[in-house]
């Protein structure tokens, strides 16, 4: 299943897109590709001045209004106030892009100086916003595609860490990879039972972006997301980027404990080096 397409391509320059977590990084990248290809486009975030001023830029490059929308999707309240009125206000959004997400970089193991714990509400959030919220809004957004007689989409945005974790960031790996089963299953589902939904996968590796402070060390963040939107535009259902695509073809456990044990021992290098 994982390198197979959809036959039916979506028509993106009719299409009406929802982002979460479109103020910036990879949400605002695939805002960016979906703009320039002629679809409408609605972004929604936690920060009401980073989503005007992606707004603003956003409306620069294409013919259609971008809209925005404040929105939290850690708290269930507002992820059930977002799929109201994006029905009543936008009901021909044809496509939800599950892209909102948080990374915590402190250390799980608690220190002993409590000070320099994070209390578990904090990591909880991780599980709220990485997990519940796409998992959530994809059951919502379901209710609202099935009457739809064009062709829908669920994209959800995971990590190349779903299927190779990095350990000093367990809870987020955890995260991701729950997000890939769910996506995995929900295709399955939706494949027999209502054909014109489709359930993408968008696998990142790591991207210059400011998740969990700063990705510097990742890939340029337009030349990414361009060649994600390229694949995206022909079907491709489970979509990643050098080292996530290398990540998730691993054809044994073997080589996953090895590509996973080399991968932790550079990466705990590369963050000491850093201080990320």
């Amino acid at each position: 299943m994982a390198d197979e397409c959809y036959s039916e391509l979506l028509n993106i320059p009719s299409s009406t897109v929802l982002i979460t977590g479109g103020s910036s990084g990879i949400g605002l990248g695939l805002a960016r590709c979906f703009v320039q290809a002629g679809a409408a486009v609605i972004i929604t975030g936690r920060r009401e001045q980073l989503l005007k001023e992606a707004a603003e830029e956003l409306n620069g490059i294409g013919k259609k209004k971008v809209v925005f929308h404040v929105n939290d999707t850690e708290k269930l309240a507002e992820r059930q106030a977002l799929y109201e009125w994006i029905t009543h206000e936008y009901p021909q959004t044809n496509i939800l892009i599950n892209n909102a997400g948080i990374q915590q970089r402190a250390p799980f193991i608690p220190n002993e100086i409590p000070s320099e714990n994070i209390a578990w509400e904090e990591r909880e959030k991780e599980i709220q916003i990485n997990v519940c919220a796409p998992m959530h809004l994809s059951h919502l957004f379901i209710q609202h595609f099935r009457q739809m007689k064009t062709t829908t989409a669920i994209m959800n945005v995971s990590s190349g860490l779903a299927f190779v974790p990095l350990a000093p960031i367990p809870i987020y790996s955890a995260t991701k990879a729950a997000l890939h089963s769910f996506t995995m299953s929900l295709r399955y589902q939706l494949m027999n039972e209502i054909k014109n939904i489709q359930v993408y996968e968008i696998v990142p590796p790591a991207v210059q972006t400011n998740l969990g402070g700063s990705h510097a060390f990742g890939e340029p963040l337009a030349e990414y997301c361009q060649a994600t939107f390229e694949r995206l535009q022909k079907g491709e259902q489970e979509i990643g980027y050098k080292f996530s695509d290398e990540g998730r073809k691993m054809k044994s456990r073997e080589d996953t404990d090895k590509y996973f044990k080399n991968f932790n021992d550079n990466m705990v290098k590369l963050f000491q080096s850093q201080k990320l």
